[in-house]
């Protein structure tokens, strides 16, 4: 799937650089290979002026666009603005054909390395999504777990101001009482009293102290007796324990390190082969 949309990326930037006018299996460049764009057997879903856009060209189009901001278009109004922007694109293109500009050799030039970056962009990014295969990212969270050792615990806590109270609630607890409704019942800690008491995960830093070391030595489905803090009483429950930063938690991260690893290697060693850094220009030459 990652593929498929490295080359849908591709055949836009091709487009683009050539300056594909959306006839398929045709080159705007006097039939150089490397700007002819495939055949398109999409669906046609839009048209005006005598142009059209498939869907092969919505798609590749949509991916010019940064990922984060692509949900945007995920509605009528976004996928129209897409096809209009296609629908521009060719129109432009034919104002530049009628001009000659298809003729003119530094613009034939320009198209040409436009769309060698192209496809250099799409063998970058295939590098990069071989770097990241689950199994790669997996390898290197179990490698580096030190980097990702992070002990927290995911607690809940009725929080009220009296001894004698919080002494209550616990015996109600101890009875079998409902923690969740006793919190949203009785709790003064307005952040978390609607949800049953419960607390984010957080490391021990995170809270104060005596809640803090109440929380961490307990184990996962403790509760404690009532522990008193600068807030006041809190009954602590344990819900969960962990040592170490959760795999979705830390993945975008690992997924950087191996991409941009991979691309400087790639890249060292394409270098390497071509002997770059040493003198590479011809003499005479500007």
């Amino acid at each position: 799937m990652r593929f498929h949309l490295i080359v849908l990326a591709v055949l836009s930037l091709v487009v683009a650089a050539c300056g594909g006018d959306g006839d398929t299996g045709t080159a705007a460049t006097g039939g150089d290979s490397l700007c002819v764009v495939p055949a398109d057997a999409s669906e046609v879903i839009a048209d005006a002026g005598g142009y059209s856009v498939t869907q092969l060209e919505w798609d590749a189009e949509l991916l010019t666009i940064p990922a984060r901001a692509r949900g945007r278009y995920d509605n009528d109004k976004g996928k129209k603005d897409i096809a209009d922007r296609v629908l521009l694109n060719k129109a432009l293109f034919g104002q530049a054909k009628s001009r000659g500009l298809l003729d003119d050799p530094e613009v034939i030039m320009s198209a040409r390395l436009a769309a060698e970056k192209a496809f250099v962009g799409a063998l970058l990014a295939q590098v990069e999504a071989d770097a990241a295969s689950d199994e790669a990212v997996m390898a290197y969270y179990e490698e580096n777990k030190d980097r990702y050792s992070r002990p927290e615990v995911h607690a809940r806590h009725i929080l009220v101001k009296d001894e004698a109270l919080a002494g209550d609630i616990s015996s109600q607890l101890a009875a079998g009482g409902d923690f969740a409704a006793l919190a949203r019942e009785h709790s003064e800690d307005r952040g978390s009293k609607g949800k049953g008491g419960e607390l984010p995960w957080a490391t021990k830093d995170r809270w104060v102290p005596e809640f803090a070391e109440a929380a961490f030595s307990l184990e996962a489905g403790g509760r404690s007796e009532p522990i008193k803090s600068k807030f006041g009483w809190h009954i602590i429950e344990t819900l969960e324990k962990r040592d170490m930063q959760p795999m979705e938690e830390v993945r975008p991260g690992i997924e950087r390190i191996l991409t941009r690893n991979a691309v400087r290697d790639f890249r060292d060693g394409v270098k390497k082969e071509l002997g770059i850094g040493k003198p590479s220009m011809r003499p005479g030459a500007n």
